[in-house]
């Protein structure tokens, strides 16, 4: 019988941008006006800061910030993410010619383990102790392993993978696995082509850059199972 959790104690999202922006324009009515968002959406909006420089309001669990050369949208609430999908597919078919340069989408996930045993397990298994670390210096853990992969097809890159004790004390026991899914998109591609690419990458490589986080931790946690 597995010993991993069905249910994660907690999953997030991060999608960024890195192109050319204009901070201003991405105000709440803007979004309301182009019909992205509904009114009751932004009805209670919390606007941080909205400038030529700096674009910062936080709206219906998601989070919006964008620099001149950054945009990003990202939630703590995994259902709202097929709702940022439509929102970034929407708003760069309407900015159809702004130059974009990489995408990345950042799942994170988190489960509580059995215990602390079982914690310092994990840990164990994925960074070894006993062959440098023990020698070297006094109660050696692990916190933090980075681990860099390929990804292949349509839209190659590079998928960065973290795993970490969870530092939330309501997960402690647990483990915090973060992800970064990349795409740089050719350096010759013009404004509108780079734009439509970043369509594509955000519609095909979605479900699978969403899952990876949360596949790696039920990896982990089937794997690495409780002493008997």
């Amino acid at each position: 019988m597995s010993s991993a959790p069905k249910i994660p104690a907690a999953e997030g999202l991060d999608i960024v941008v890195i192109g050319s922006f204009n901070p201003a324009i991405f105000h709440p009515e803007w979004f309301l006006r182009q019909k992205l968002v509904r009114e009751e959406e932004i009805a209670e909006a919390q606007i941080n800061a909205i400038s030529k420089e700096i674009c910062d309001f936080s709206f219906s669990g998601m989070k919006l910030f964008c620099m001149n050369d950054r945009f990003s949208i990202g939630t703590g609430n995994i259902s709202k993410s097929a709702r940022m999908q439509d929102l970034l597919i929407g708003t760069f078919t309407i900015l159809s010619h702004t130059p974009v340069s990489a995408c990345g989408i950042n799942p994170t996930v988190a489960y509580k383990v059995k215990d602390d045993k079982l914690w310092h397990k994990i840990g164990n298994t994925l960074a070894p102790k006993d062959l440098v670390w023990n020698e070297l210096f006094e109660k050696p853990g692990m916190n933090s392993l980075c681990i860099k992969a390929l990804h292949s097809g349509e839209f190659p890159g590079e998928t960065f993978l973290w795993v970490e004790p969870a530092q939330d004390q309501r997960i402690h026991p647990g483990i915090f696995v973060r992800a970064n899914y990349s795409y740089n998109f050719p350096k010759d591609s013009g404004s509108s082509e780079s734009t439509e690419l970043l369509l594509k990458f955000l519609i095909k490589d979605w479900d699978d850059a969403c899952a990876i986080a949360r596949k790696l931790a039920e990896v982990i946690l089937e794997k690495i199972k409780p002493d008997e």
